[in-house]
């Protein structure tokens, strides 16, 4: 609690202690919360400081302003009404605020009545000359040392002191002001509702703490000053009164009635001035509402530049009001040209009130989505535009969410449809080839060798024959031939399909195998699994014309809630991933969509038949698994295959292992991937674990975050396809700002493939995509212990 030398509403005495009237009802609200309250004492220079900075939670007996409310909050109930006082020296002729012209003048520094004194003289144009002291036993102190002609105090601090100096009260009383408590903006508004809550009761009741206090040190015996001048006055009144005492008793009666018709008037008045006081209470909390709504409040007028914006507008913007007040709707809303305003203003006098959205930019240049609601208002012939702008960024991304996972679930069902259309269609043909095979067969039969028309009917055969191999491939798509699962020990399958690809594999394509030792068991039909092998390595070797590398790999994952919120198809569990990477030309966007359709290639007519991928992804399905491609143009091309495994009371012992929580930390990541979804998943992940994050969507924005935050960022997760600039250029520059940068690089490419290059230039850990949450979670937490 922060304390100013203001007696003797609160002041801390030569033992240290705080006292006053104020520090009465704060001690006893303060023991009905359960408070513990520390006070430190300054000047109230230093005190609004204080408060300013957040170094001191409460500010007491603080007078309000409208320039303070842009700083600090306020109580809603006042605590005490106040005045400025003008003292003098001791027979002084200052007797109205006219006569302070010339003159020099103490007043307490930072001090409300110093500034009402200061317009007021602005206005009058008065030449004063101010001496700033810091607090008000000070100014009466230089007046009674007629060091200054007059001085400055509360009147209630005047009224308690004044017989301790030789000096003058004058008649002049200024600056009605309100005693509050007050807290830093948008801080402990707890404290504020506690104490207004206290606060309205105890001023109600006439036997409270309150009214004790205010009895215990306000003054009651005043010594009240006549200036001379009215004692001049009282003088030749009282000559009047002999002269015309006659007169006087005539008019006793006239008197009378006019001091009954005063007595009305001033009822009146009483009145007036009780309204006002409700009126302002009124506009007080009607400014605080609008200052301190959720959504951002913007006021213009026809040439577009803001009159008002609220608390939120300057917070949400990162700007201070004198900032915004000097700036237009142009500035802030990078959709919105100045040309297209004549129009839009039209459109807001047509249509009164509508709701529109756009984008508000922030002082560091991020543009966010807002919801404005549009009001068009007339005050005394003016015409305003009074907006509501609402962030609407998780609605956004709610909706982007729900449109990618709408996109996934059309796929899939198209998938289902295509491949019961297929399965239909195979049906059919195989019928007809069966008949046209064995038609062409019984004439073989009744032709000799040299026959003619016998080659033309092996012909037929051989194409018939190639036709039911297609059609039993349309089956396996659409999963119309039952798989014959077994348990099986899937790495020696993979070691079985080794010597076939080795011999089938061009010698200029180097083949790596990297198996995991304890992989677990699946529940898989042998053929159809080296037939997955063989159809996407010979995709490869396709993709691979002039030489490469093709990785094949397995592992033990899980796939956790989180995953499969991303990739609907999928289901959590344990599995066993084979990953398949080639350094070919890659795949884009377009193409990755319709690459498991079948009839599907991109390859020259004759040279496939578009039924390869299309039969690896029924045969993945029809063992319960999940399928993934992850490719680029130019960077190669990872399939990553997901098969469960065997479900027994031993393997579920390890799955339930696996899932228990990884190790976080409470360092700064910097998470950099040009995907919202990306960068809401891990953002999400990673604040889960306790990480503190920070995000960029490009090399170029994550370089100059980095730049300017480098030495409170401990790790930075860097994608390593990204527009503009990319991962691999962004990790040099980093490393070219901090030669001891801790990056990690994420990509669904295998760590062997494009990735290994980027890795020998700095990289220190490698994170999977899709994002596996505990693999990401073990390599941030080993680079960071990395020394």
């Amino acid at each position: 609690m922060g304390v100013h030398d203001n007696q003797p509403l609160a002041f801390v005495d030569a033992d240290g202690q705080a006292k006053g009237f104020l520090i009465d009802i704060l001690e006893y609200i303060g023991a009905k919360e359960g408070w513990r309250l520390d006070y430190i004492p300054g000047s109230l220079t230093e005190c609004l400081e204080r408060l300013r900075r957040g170094e001191i939670d409460l500010a007491v007996g603080i007078e309000y302003s409208r320039e303070r409310n842009e700083v600090y909050d306020f109580t809603y109930e006042d605590i005490f009404s106040d005045w400025g006082v003008v003292y003098t020296q001791e027979d002084s002729d200052i007797n109205q605020i006219v006569n302070l012209d010339n003159k020099k003048i103490a007043v307490v520094h930072g001090d409300i009545h110093y500034h009402n004194l200061r317009n007021l003289a602005e206005r009058l144009k008065l030449k004063c000359r101010f001496v700033e002291a810091y607090e008000y036993d000070a100014v009466l102190e230089l007046i009674a040392l007629k060091k200054v002609d007059a001085g400055v105090v509360n009147r209630l601090h005047g009224l308690a002191f004044e017989t301790n100096y030789s000096i003058s009260r004058s008649p002049i009383i200024f600056s009605h002001t309100e005693v509050y408590f007050a807290v830093p903006k948008k801080q402990h508004r707890k404290l504020i509702r506690a104490i207004d809550k206290h606060l309205a009761p105890l001023k109600s009741d006439k036997s409270s703490v309150y009214h004790q206090a205010l009895d215990k040190w306000t003054p009651t015996n005043v010594k009240w000053q006549l200036p001379k001048w009215f004692v001049g006055i009282l003088a030749a009144a009282g000559v009047l009164l002999l002269l015309f005492l006659v007169t006087g008793l005539i008019l006793r009666a006239q008197v009378k009635a006019k001091t009954s018709e005063l007595s009305f008037i001033n009822q009146e008045l009483l009145t007036e001035i009780a309204e006002r006081k409700r009126v302002e209470d009124v506009l007080r909390l009607t400014q605080f509402s609008v200052d301190n709504t959720g959504d951002a409040a913007f006021w213009m007028g026809p040439d577009a530049k803001f009159i008002y914006v609220n608390d939120t507008a300057c917070y949400s913007l990162g700007y201070a009001r004198e900032e915004l007040l000097s700036m237009t709707v142009h500035d802030i809303d990078p959709e919105f040209p100045a040309t297209a305003w004549p129009e839009h203003w039209q459109e807001v006098r047509r249509r009164g009130s509508f709701i529109v959205e756009s984008q508000h930019r922030t002082r560091e240049g991020r543009a966010f989505p807002v919801e404005i609601t549009v009001n068009y208002l007339e005050f005394e012939g003016q015409e305003y535009n009074c907006a509501f702008a609402r962030d609407i960024t998780e609605r956004k991304e709610a909706e982007k969410e729900k449109e990618r996972m709408q996109v996934q679930l059309r796929q899939a069902q198209k998938m289902e449809a295509v491949g019961t259309l297929a399965g239909g269609i195979a049906h059919d043909f195989n019928n007809l080839l069966q008949a046209v095979q064995g038609y062409a067969q019984l004439l073989l039969l009744r032709k000799d060798g040299d026959d003619d028309g016998q080659r033309e009917l092996q012909q037929i055969v051989r194409a018939a024959t190639r036709g039911a191999e297609l059609t039993q491939q349309l089956l396996t798509f659409s999963r119309k031939i039952e798989s014959e699962l077994q348990p099986i020990d899937f790495n020696r399958e993979v070691e079985n399909v080794r010597l076939l690809l080795e011999r089938t594999i061009p010698k200029m394509i180097e083949v790596e195998f990297r198996l995991a030792e304890d992989l677990k068991m699946v529940n898989a039909d042998p053929g159809q699994i080296e037939q997955i092998l063989m159809n996407l390595a010979v995709n490869a070797k396709d993709a691979m014309p002039d030489g490469g590398k093709l990785i094949v790999e397995t592992a033990n994952v899980i796939l956790d809630q989180d995953y499969c919120k991303i990739h609907l198809v999928a289901n959590p569990g344990s599995y066993v991933q084979l990953t398949v990477t080639d350094t070919g030309h890659g795949i884009d966007k377009m193409t990755i969509e319709h690459i498991f359709e079948p009839f599907y290639t991109t390859k020259e007519t004759g040279k496939g038949t578009g039924l390869g991928l299309a039969t690896v992804y029924g045969i993945v399905k029809s063992h319960n698994g999940h399928i993934v491609c992850y490719s680029e143009p130019d960077e190669g091309t990872t399939f990553k295959i997901y098969l469960p495994t065997i479900d027994s009371t031993q393997e579920a012992r390890k799955a339930e292992e696996h899932l228990t929580a990884p190790e976080g930390g409470s360092e700064t990541i910097l998470l950099v991937d040009d995907e919202e979804p990306i960068r809401g998943l891990g953002t999400q992940i990673l604040e889960e674990f306790g990480y503190t994050v920070l995000t960029a969507a490009d090399g170029e924005s994550a370089l100059q975050l980095y730049s300017k935050k480098q030495k409170k960022i401990d790790l930075v997760i860097l994608d390593l396809i990204m527009p503009g600039m990319g991962g691999k250029l962004c990790l040099l520059e980093l490393l070219k700002i901090n030669l001891e940068a801790k990056v990690a690089i994420a990509s669904g490419y295998s760590p062997d493939g494009p990735t290994r290059e980027i890795l020998k230039n700095g990289a220190k850990g490698f994170i999977s995509k899709p994002y596996d949450l505990r693999q990401m979670l073990k390599v941030i937490r080993e680079v960071l212990d990395q020394n």
